[in-house]
């Protein structure tokens, strides 16, 4: 007897993450229980623009700040490895999603989530919107937003620990995915474009698949791309709200079965 969409909601779907295994297991083994499908391929690729005397001595200028924000994953593991002693954190900090407060769990820091993710969402915590210095600890690019606002009163002690760049083994991992997966996760607007400029061919094919994203921003931005196909919310971004959307949104489909080079 075949599965019912009640039992199977996610049948048919072969969804392409852009996040290293590792870190997508846990979204890949929920879908898979939900009777999806889901490959990993590491869009970005981290790399450290601070030295741990550059941090040090910027934060040392800067002063002692009344809010702290980690806004990825990253920029905990990028702060933690300046050495033994990183600078002092204040009391109050905040990380951007789930996966960020168990990473400063992870290192005896307790932080809260913003109630949303995005730029405007910080801004409109009371804790942020009335501290008197904020520390951003990010990476370069992204939440210009955050920045403007908190620059503009020079509240804003702006500490980039990495930058993002396209994964050197992209485009050959999406060469073997691109034909399989029919939905893709855009974590976020610089991932969704690493993805589509990895190949012009490559590209004009991920720009027709349903597309999981975190933001009305960064579906504007996936226009922009040139991609019409339906975009479905995700937030606050997270596995349980990619979840939530695939399950509102994804239509089961019939089993269907990969070809053998797949």
């Amino acid at each position: 007897m075949n599965a019912s969409p009640e039992t199977s909601p996610l049948r048919g779907l072969r969804l392409l993450i852009p996040r290293a295994p590792e870190r997508a297991d846990p979204l890949r083994r929920k879908i898979e229980a939900l009777g999806g499908e889901a490959r990993c391929v590491p869009a970005l690729d981290i790399v450290p623009t601070a030295t741990a005397d550059d941090v040090r001595r910027r934060h040392r200028e800067a002063g002692v700040a009344d809010v702290a924000i980690f806004t990825s994953v990253n920029a905990v593991d990028r702060w933690f490895a300046l050495g033994d002693s990183p600078p002092a954190l204040p009391e109050q900090v905040f990380g951007v999603g789930a996966a960020t407060v168990a990473a400063l769990a992870g290192h005896g820091v307790r932080a809260v989530a913003p109630a949303r993710h995005d730029s405007e969402g910080l801004i409109a915590e009371p804790a942020i919107r009335h501290a008197a210095t904020v520390l951003l600890l990010t990476g370069e690019g992204g939440r210009q937003t955050l920045r403007d606002a908190l620059g503009r009163s020079g509240r804003l002690i702006d500490i980039p620990l990495y930058r993002r760049r396209a994964h050197p083994g992209l485009r050959q991992a999406l060469t073997a995915v691109v034909h399989w997966a029919n939905a893709v996760v855009a974590s976020s607007a610089q991932t969704y474009s690493a993805l589509v400029d990895a190949d012009p061919l490559i590209g004009a094919t991920l720009l027709r698949y349903p597309v999981v994203a975190p933001s009305e921003r960064v579906i504007k931005h996936i226009r922009t791309l040139g991609s019409n196909a339906p975009a479905w919310l995700a937030a606050p971004f997270g596995d349980a709200a990619v979840l939530n959307a695939l399950r509102a949104h994804w239509v089961p489909q019939p089993n269907q079965r990969a070809r053998d080079d797949d």
